[in-house]
């Protein structure tokens, strides 16, 4: 069921997990931070596999255009990176290594995931992406 909710997508920086419902619905309510219930436990299955690879996580927040209810000092910035945040805290409570963690942060409405329809629903969203890198190496190793 959770996997009908999940698109994967492979970039030069990692191996990108986006949680999408398939019913066009939006993971967040407009201006709120935190995910609504049903994003809230797709992430909670995601969880365990995201705790069991090696891999260290990345996790940018979005919002659609235009359509963050006006507060002075706070933005589209503000609350992607909140809502980015309130992933990382999620996924720590489900056991989610602070280790594991390489960034939180947020894009605003500037990567949406519908170009042509900033404003829709479904961009207000988190992209957990699983970071390409290079193996640590022994400090000890010698060429």
């Amino acid at each position: 069921e959770a996997s009908k909710h999940i698109m994967l997508e492979e970039t030069k920086e990692g191996l990108n997990i986006e949680i999408i419902d398939q019913d066009g619905r939006s993971m967040f309510a407009d201006g709120n931070k935190e995910p609504y219930e049903r994003t809230r436990k797709l992430i909670q299955k995601l969880a365990p596999s995201l705790k069991a690879m090696p891999f260290r996580i990345s996790i940018t927040g979005h919002t659609a255009a235009g359509r963050i209810p006006p507060r002075p000092g706070y933005g589209p910035w503000e609350l992607s990176a909140d809502r980015a945040n309130a992933v990382r805290q999620i996924l720590a409570a489900e056991g989610v290594p602070p280790g594991h963690f390489y960034s939180v942060s947020g894009k605003a409405d500037t990567d949406p995931l519908f170009p042509d329809n900033p404003s829709m629903a479904p961009n207000r969203r988190v992209t957990i992406t699983l970071m390409r890198e290079e193996p640590p190496l022994p400090p000890d190793l010698r060429p």
